[in-house]
């Protein structure tokens, strides 16, 4: 799933450098202006500098940082070799977004107002960022996400496997929020240790890649083999692996069984439409049982649909094209264990 986009993070980094520090930058025709806002100092490997202006003191000052971190984005974007990615372009968009915000909201700790000045209607300013007291702040920030995202994997992992698929999405968007800010830490400290939380994130990101097709799904039904093969169907088309022995699957944390089950009743429906005369409709509720490997249901889900035929009642009854086009609109993954659809 993710080795770090640095060609993702490149392309999102330099869109946002247009933006940071606009109409920060010096104007030496507007007047008479301090030379420290024309000439400021180089940040270095102490501190950061910026300057200013605005129409009120504070938004001299929020535009001086906002120039500061877009040094800061120059920094990672020049530190980012072109590289290829494994991640999907689903979680492509969400890093791209979240590395563009992580820039845009950093809360520049230790901030240092230097100097401030007004001239023709504008404010100026000068402020200096200490690196260090920068760098300790977004480093805990990030572990704060850090540590939630490996408290979640390992709940999940330590349950039955499509607990941890159940919670996939989540964690990915963990990942990618959690990646985004490494290389950020990465440029205001050079000395940081990246690869050390980039292994754990790549652990965890083979973990979930490899939980789909480890997921063992058995699947029952009684008497109604046309709706069974449509669950069975969109199992495999997810990834997981149905088995017809659940005897035979050696992890029961890897194990669901699915039972399938369907009532159906003849429903009156007035219509006026001459091509439905003579037709026989079936009310049909498909009731999916998913059970864990000791039988414990885990959840249970109804799919209630009005079937048509002018084959009589009997053939309107086991029709599963609308029974297929509801599992595809709420997902096969949900309709088995999301609980909340009970």
């Amino acid at each position: 799933m993710l080795n770090i986009s640095k060609s993702i993070l490149l392309i999102a980094i330099s869109t946002l450098i247009v933006g940071c520090g606009a109409g920060t930058q010096p104007t030496p025709s507007a007047g008479n202006l301090p030379q420290w806002f024309l000439n400021p100092n180089h940040s270095n490997s102490i501190f950061y500098y910026g300057v200013g202006e605005g129409s009120s003191k504070d938004t001299a000052k929020a535009n001086a940082l906002s120039q500061i971190g877009g040094e800061i984005s120059i920094s990672v974007s020049a530190d980012l070799d072109m590289t290829t990615t494994e991640t999907n372009g689903q979680i492509d968009e969400y890093m791209k977004s979240q590395t563009k915000s992580s820039i845009e909201k950093i809360k520049f700790s230790g901030a240092e107002v230097m100097q401030n000045a007004y001239n023709a209607g504008n404010f100026y300013s000068y402020v200096k960022v200490d690196r260090d007291v920068l760098f300790s702040a977004q480093k805990n920030a990030m572990l704060v996400e850090y540590d939630k995202l490996n408290s979640l994997f390992d709940s999940a992992k330590l349950n039955n496997i499509f607990v941890l698929i159940n919670q996939k999405s989540k964690i990915e968007k963990l990942v990618s929020t959690v990646a985004s800010k490494l290389p950020i830490l990465k440029a205001i400290n050079a000395d940081f240790k990246q690869a050390q939380y980039q292994s754990k994130l790549d652990a965890i990101s083979k973990g979930l890649r490899d939980s789909i097709p480890n997921a063992m799904v058995h699947v029952t039904h009684s008497k109604v083999p046309a709706f069974a093969e449509v669950v069975k169907q969109y199992i495999s088309s997810y990834g997981m692996t149905l088995v017809d022995n659940p005897k035979s699957v050696k992890n029961k944390n890897n194990l669901i069984i699915v039972k399938v089950r369907k009532t159906d009743k003849p429903k009156n429906v007035k219509t006026s439409d001459p091509r439905l005369k003579g037709a026989s409709f079936a009310d049909v509720i498909v009731t999916l049982t998913t059970l864990n490997s000791t039988n414990k249901v885990i959840a249970q889900n109804r799919i209630q649909v009005l079937n048509i035929s002018k084959d009589g009642y009997a053939a309107a009854a086991i029709k599963t094209p609308k029974f297929e086009n509801e599992i595809k609109k709420k997902g096969i993954l949900n309709i088995l264990l999301d609980t909340a659809n009970n």
